[in-house]
């Protein structure tokens, strides 16, 4: 686990969870880091899920969640953690669950309409926007679709479609935004999508430096970082940081290692 200062541009290695995950999900969570899910060394999925307190540098087992997943969604809402979707063995899933800090338990809530992996999921005013990823259904295995979920009906609503199909894309709210970076569609792009809710629309930003797929993405200052992924000839180090006021990207101080199928958490 590595954290980033902005403000000196510099990297800080911190405790390790307590065994790898790859294609987890992470949050934070009333000043607390979440990670969960995965698939570990030998690439099973993971049910596990563990917590980490900067106060102490240290992590603590949770709960297993129900069902064993990885390439899914995580965000946290009304308090609580929803694991969304991804995939377990061979096969694709709809199923959602709920963790609850409060219980130390998880518990399943209302499916998705479509079987999803790779995909991206965001919260924004109250409601998890889930976008794009991968189905055996799609044409191609890429997904365009979007739909909404409201914790308070326990329901799924779909909404206005992203511009093309995408998996492995990031997608972090911002500003009162949605932004995409990223992804595969017949290869790793380096196109930048924003979600304007008052709209209902989507629009092309400025492409990044570099294609990237499988990478991460993170607001802090009112500026968008990406990290990472996979690139055209491997997999990526760089940091690139985009500003909205200026439409444009700009590299940053690198990853001390190159990786992908990592999750980035603003703490």
């Amino acid at each position: 686990v590595d954290l980033y200062d902005p403000q000196n541009a510099s990297w800080k290695q911190l405790a390790s969870m307590t065994g790898p995950r790859y294609a987890h999900g992470s949050v934070a969570l009333e000043g607390k880091l979440y990670a969960v899910g995965g698939h570990g060394a030998t690439y099973q999925a993971l049910d596990t899920a563990e917590v980490y307190d900067p106060q102490t540098d240290g992590w603590q087992p949770l709960a297993k969640m129900s069902t064993a997943r990885y390439a899914f969604g995580l965000a946290v809402v009304g308090g609580r953690i929803y694991a969304i979707g991804g995939r377990i063995s061979r096969s694709t899933l709809e199923l959602v669950e709920a963790y609850d800090p409060q219980l130390g338990s998880w518990a399943p809530v209302a499916s998705m309409s479509v079987k999803r992996e790779y995909h991206a999921s965001v919260v924004l005013d109250g409601k998890i926007y889930v976008m794009g990823g991968e189905t055996e259904d799609a044409e191609g295995g890429k997904l365009d679709t979007v739909e909404v979920y409201d914790p308070q009906a326990d329901s799924w609503q779909r909404a206005v479609s992203m511009p093309r199909g995408l998996g492995g894309h990031a997608a972090t709210a911002m500003g009162g935004k949605i932004y995409v970076t990223g992804g595969f569609h017949q290869a790793s792009v380096n196109s930048a999508y924003v979600y304007k809710p008052q709209t209902d629309a989507w629009t092309q930003l400025a492409s990044m430096g570099v294609a990237r797929r499988l990478h991460a993405s993170a607001a802090v200052g009112g500026k968008l970082y990406v990290f990472g992924g996979i690139g055209t000839s491997g997999r990526l180090s760089t940091v690139e940081v985009y500003d909205p006021a200026s439409d444009s990207w700009a590299l940053v101080s690198s990853l001390t290692s190159a990786r992908n199928g990592m999750a980035v958490v603003a703490l």
